[in-house]
């Protein structure tokens, strides 16, 4: 066997797989390419003659799974959309994906999103780095400390609305801090919910209980536009609004005038409905908005647990035994 690995890969799970196969890397983030086109990226598979595929952003679609005798296919991403999973079930031929691979990292900066919001740090770090005047006299001062003093997360609630990988590490992380949490997730077991603490509720409960309240459903076609005019409707008045998931779980315009009203106090964007975000968009000129160009994902460790969970998988079916994370099921026999 030969691999043919476009995505980026550590260097312990390089050797692992070394053990099993040759292996060719072509990490898309050093070579700055991504293969769109099918023809070309077959080509350059035969090229190096490898029959296993490891991707992180490029393209497997019908010109590379048929032209080229891949035995297993892997996609390092949450979900293998960039993959055609129908057509490489049709051939026989796994395809391995690696969910949670970020988890870690976006519950980490949805965290820190909550602490600056709840404690106007961005606010705070803006005004002692800025040019001003010095104050005259301690009313000035007092006027400006009240400006800037926030909440705890002690003993508030956190609405989390898709309790998944990283809604669960959500969970664990302000359970620390003593918080309440309020998940929906229909599609989640009751016992996930008692393993991370929280409490179980329908998506109304969770909107018009949070006092906190973040995002991390998957972009599909259940959850667009999910939460629209009448959920945000239902939020408490100076609500505190995250999003690392996806903007299009949210309607664009009720949110803003949400922001705009004070309806929602505070709120973090990590993702946007045109990206990349652009410094005139009008959620970025909200003064008690933070906004983040989609970094939920930019940790150095996210590559070491992609890999990891890729070679188990590979490993698992060079060893005839089930992968964990297979996306097409049907072709283990």
């Amino acid at each position: 066997m030969k691999a043919f690995i476009t995505a980026s890969i550590d260097e312990k799970s390089l050797a692992r797989l070394k053990t099993h196969m040759d292996v060719h890397v072509e990490d898309w983030k050093k070579t700055k390419h991504i293969f769109f086109d099918g023809d070309a990226f077959a080509k350059r598979i035969q090229e190096e003659g490898c029959d296993v595929l490891v991707v992180e952003a490029d393209l497997v679609q019908k010109e590379v799974l048929e032209n080229c005798g891949l035995t297993m296919v892997g996609a390092c991403r949450g979900d293998p959309v960039n993959v055609d999973v129908e057509l490489a079930t049709k051939m026989g031929i796994p395809v391995f994906y690696t969910p949670a691979r970020n988890a870690e990292a976006v519950a980490d900066l949805t965290l820190c999103f909550m602490l600056m919001i709840a404690r106007n740090v961005f606010n705070a770090v803006s005004f002692v780095k800025g040019k001003r005047e010095q104050f005259d006299n301690a009313g000035d001062y007092l006027k400006m400390y009240e400006s800037m003093t926030g909440v705890e997360l002690f003993d508030r609630t956190v609405g989390i609305v898709g309790f998944g990988a990283i809604g669960q590490r959500v969970a664990q992380r302000v359970r620390a801090f003593g918080s309440r949490v309020l998940a929906y997730d229909p599609f989640v077991p009751d016992s996930v919910y008692q393993e991370f603490g929280a409490e179980k509720a329908d998506l109304d409960t969770v909107l018009s209980e949070a006092d906190f309240l973040t995002i991390h459903v998957p972009d599909i076609p259940e959850t667009k536009d999910m939460i629209g005019a009448r959920e945000i409707g239902l939020l408490k008045d100076g609500v505190y609004f995250i999003n690392t998931g996806r903007a299009a779980t949210v309607v664009e315009d009720p949110l803003y005038e949400a922001c705009v009203s004070g309806k929602i106090k505070a709120a973090a964007f990590d993702v946007f409905w045109k990206e990349p975000v652009q410094p005139d968009d009008r959620f970025v000129s909200l003064p008690h908005v933070i906004a983040t160009p989609h970094i939920g994902g930019a940790s150095h460790d996210v590559v070491t647990h992609q890999s990891s969970i890729m070679c188990d998988c590979i490993e698992a079916w060079i060893n005839k035994r089930r992968p964990r994370f297979l996306a097409n099921p049907d072709v283990f026999r």
